[in-house]
Protein backbone atom coordinates (compact mmCIF):
# COMPACT_ATOMS: atom_id res chain seq x y z
CA UNK A 1 0.00 0.00 0.00
CA UNK A 2 2.84 2.38 0.76
CA UNK A 3 4.13 1.99 -2.82
CA UNK A 4 0.71 3.02 -4.20
CA UNK A 5 0.54 6.00 -1.85
CA UNK A 6 4.08 7.04 -2.78
CA UNK A 7 3.18 6.96 -6.48
CA UNK A 8 0.03 9.02 -5.88
CA UNK A 9 2.04 11.54 -3.84
CA UNK A 10 4.35 12.06 -6.83
CA UNK A 11 1.34 12.49 -9.14
CA UNK A 12 -0.15 15.05 -6.75
CA UNK A 13 3.08 17.00 -6.36
CA UNK A 14 3.30 17.23 -10.17
CA UNK A 15 -0.35 18.34 -10.43
CA UNK A 16 0.16 21.04 -7.79
CA UNK A 17 3.41 22.24 -9.39
CA UNK A 18 1.63 22.50 -12.76
CA UNK A 19 -1.23 24.61 -11.38
CA UNK A 20 -1.61 27.99 -13.05
CA UNK A 21 -0.57 30.66 -10.49
CA UNK A 22 -3.45 33.00 -11.37
CA UNK A 23 -5.97 30.19 -10.98
CA UNK A 24 -4.35 29.06 -7.73
CA UNK A 25 -4.60 32.60 -6.30
CA UNK A 26 -8.25 32.82 -7.34
CA UNK A 27 -9.00 29.46 -5.71
CA UNK A 28 -7.13 30.45 -2.55
CA UNK A 29 -9.19 33.64 -2.18
CA UNK A 30 -12.36 31.52 -2.38
CA UNK A 31 -10.98 29.11 0.23
CA UNK A 32 -10.02 31.92 2.63
CA UNK A 33 -13.47 33.49 2.31
CA UNK A 34 -15.20 30.18 3.08
CA UNK A 35 -12.83 29.41 5.96
CA UNK A 36 -13.29 32.80 7.63
CA UNK A 37 -17.08 32.48 7.29
CA UNK A 38 -17.16 28.97 8.80
CA UNK A 39 -18.52 28.42 12.29
CA UNK A 40 -15.36 26.47 13.16
CA UNK A 41 -13.19 29.51 12.39
CA UNK A 42 -15.51 31.99 14.07
CA UNK A 43 -15.69 29.93 17.28
CA UNK A 44 -11.96 29.14 17.43
CA UNK A 45 -9.72 31.06 19.79
CA UNK A 46 -6.69 28.90 18.97
CA UNK A 47 -5.93 27.95 15.35
CA UNK A 48 -3.19 25.52 14.31
CA UNK A 49 -1.84 25.74 10.77
CA UNK A 50 1.39 25.07 8.89
CA UNK A 51 4.11 27.22 7.43
CA UNK A 52 3.03 26.41 3.88
CA UNK A 53 5.33 25.28 1.12
CA UNK A 54 5.19 26.56 -2.46
CA UNK A 55 2.72 23.94 -3.74
CA UNK A 56 0.34 24.26 -0.79
CA UNK A 57 -2.41 26.76 0.00
CA UNK A 58 -0.58 29.86 1.25
CA UNK A 59 -1.14 30.06 5.02
CA UNK A 60 0.25 33.58 5.50
CA UNK A 61 -3.14 35.27 4.84
CA UNK A 62 -4.72 32.85 7.32
CA UNK A 63 -2.17 33.80 9.97
CA UNK A 64 -2.70 37.50 9.25
CA UNK A 65 -6.47 37.14 9.63
CA UNK A 66 -6.06 35.14 12.84
CA UNK A 67 -3.78 37.82 14.25
CA UNK A 68 -6.25 40.53 13.20
CA UNK A 69 -9.02 38.63 15.03
CA UNK A 70 -6.80 38.16 18.12
CA UNK A 71 -6.70 34.37 17.76
CA UNK A 72 -3.70 32.42 19.01
CA UNK A 73 -1.77 30.98 16.05
CA UNK A 74 0.03 27.65 16.37
CA UNK A 75 2.46 25.93 14.05
CA UNK A 76 3.77 22.35 14.24
CA UNK A 77 7.15 21.06 15.25
CA UNK A 78 8.20 17.49 14.50
CA UNK A 79 9.50 15.50 17.45
CA UNK A 80 11.25 12.17 17.95
CA UNK A 81 9.48 8.91 17.06
CA UNK A 82 7.36 10.52 14.32
CA UNK A 83 5.44 12.67 16.80
CA UNK A 84 4.49 16.32 16.51
CA UNK A 85 3.35 19.13 18.79
CA UNK A 86 2.01 22.61 18.17
CA UNK A 87 3.69 25.76 19.43
CA UNK A 88 2.52 29.34 19.61
CA UNK A 89 3.62 31.44 16.64
CA UNK A 90 4.28 35.16 17.06
CA UNK A 91 6.01 37.56 14.67
CA UNK A 92 9.03 37.30 16.98
CA UNK A 93 9.11 33.48 17.02
CA UNK A 94 12.50 32.14 15.97
CA UNK A 95 12.20 29.56 13.18
CA UNK A 96 14.62 26.89 12.04
CA UNK A 97 14.32 24.78 8.86
CA UNK A 98 14.00 21.03 9.33
CA UNK A 99 15.51 18.30 7.18
CA UNK A 100 12.20 18.50 5.23
CA UNK A 101 12.86 22.21 4.54
CA UNK A 102 9.93 23.33 6.70
CA UNK A 103 10.39 26.22 9.15
CA UNK A 104 9.62 25.13 12.73
CA UNK A 105 9.52 27.11 15.99
CA UNK A 106 12.50 27.19 18.32
CA UNK A 107 11.98 27.94 22.00
CA UNK A 108 8.25 28.69 21.68
CA UNK A 109 5.48 27.64 24.06
CA UNK A 110 4.07 24.14 23.51
CA UNK A 111 0.26 24.23 23.56
CA UNK A 112 -1.75 21.35 25.00
CA UNK A 113 -3.75 19.38 22.41
CA UNK A 114 -6.94 19.98 24.41
CA UNK A 115 -6.43 23.76 24.09
CA UNK A 116 -6.47 23.73 20.28
CA UNK A 117 -9.89 24.65 18.84
CA UNK A 118 -9.17 24.24 15.13
CA UNK A 119 -6.46 22.49 13.14
CA UNK A 120 -6.06 23.29 9.44
CA UNK A 121 -4.74 19.97 8.15
CA UNK A 122 -2.47 20.00 5.10
CA UNK A 123 -2.26 17.32 2.44
CA UNK A 124 -1.66 16.51 -1.19
CA UNK A 125 -5.09 15.07 -1.97
CA UNK A 126 -8.53 14.99 -0.37
CA UNK A 127 -11.47 12.68 -1.08
CA UNK A 128 -15.13 13.65 -0.61
CA UNK A 129 -15.96 10.04 0.22
CA UNK A 130 -15.01 9.72 3.88
CA UNK A 131 -13.07 13.05 3.98
CA UNK A 132 -9.78 11.16 3.76
CA UNK A 133 -6.52 12.85 2.87
CA UNK A 134 -3.30 11.86 1.21
CA UNK A 135 -0.60 13.31 3.42
CA UNK A 136 3.06 13.89 2.75
CA UNK A 137 4.09 10.46 4.02
CA UNK A 138 5.33 10.91 7.57
CA UNK A 139 2.09 10.10 9.39
CA UNK A 140 2.60 13.01 11.80
CA UNK A 141 -0.93 14.39 11.47
CA UNK A 142 -2.62 10.98 11.66
CA UNK A 143 -0.77 10.23 14.91
CA UNK A 144 -1.59 13.66 16.35
CA UNK A 145 -5.26 13.57 15.31
CA UNK A 146 -5.88 10.07 16.68
CA UNK A 147 -6.98 11.46 20.08
CA UNK A 148 -7.68 15.10 19.13
CA UNK A 149 -11.27 16.18 19.80
CA UNK A 150 -11.39 19.69 18.29
CA UNK A 151 -12.36 20.72 14.75
CA UNK A 152 -10.30 19.82 11.70
CA UNK A 153 -10.59 21.51 8.31
CA UNK A 154 -8.62 21.09 5.11
CA UNK A 155 -8.53 23.70 2.34
CA UNK A 156 -8.78 21.90 -0.99
CA UNK A 157 -7.53 23.29 -4.30
CA UNK A 158 -9.04 21.84 -7.50
CA UNK A 159 -5.81 19.87 -8.14
CA UNK A 160 -6.19 18.23 -4.72
CA UNK A 161 -9.85 17.25 -5.01
CA UNK A 162 -11.13 13.70 -5.55
CA UNK A 163 -14.66 12.28 -5.29
CA UNK A 164 -13.18 9.00 -4.03
CA UNK A 165 -9.62 8.37 -2.89
CA UNK A 166 -7.16 7.52 -5.68
CA UNK A 167 -4.91 6.04 -2.98
CA UNK A 168 -5.44 3.20 -0.51
CA UNK A 169 -7.11 4.11 2.80
CA UNK A 170 -5.44 2.42 5.75
CA UNK A 171 -6.65 1.75 9.31
CA UNK A 172 -4.43 4.51 10.74
CA UNK A 173 -5.74 7.21 8.33
CA UNK A 174 -7.80 9.80 10.20
CA UNK A 175 -10.58 11.57 8.26
CA UNK A 176 -10.92 15.36 8.33
CA UNK A 177 -14.11 16.84 9.85
CA UNK A 178 -14.66 19.31 7.00
CA UNK A 179 -13.25 19.84 3.53
CA UNK A 180 -13.52 23.40 2.22
CA UNK A 181 -13.24 23.27 -1.56
CA UNK A 182 -12.59 26.03 -4.05
CA UNK A 183 -15.26 27.13 -6.53
CA UNK A 184 -13.49 25.12 -9.24
CA UNK A 185 -14.39 21.88 -7.42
Amino acid sequence: MQVEKKKQRQVQISRLQAMDETEKKREQLSLYEKLFASKEWQQAKTVATTMSGKIEVDTRPIMQQARYEHKTILIPKTLAKWQMAFFEYLPTTKLEKTKFGIPEPVGANNISKSDINLILVPGLGFADQGNYRLGFGGGYYDRFLRDYHGATISLVLSAQHFKTAAWPIEAHDIPINKLIKSEAN
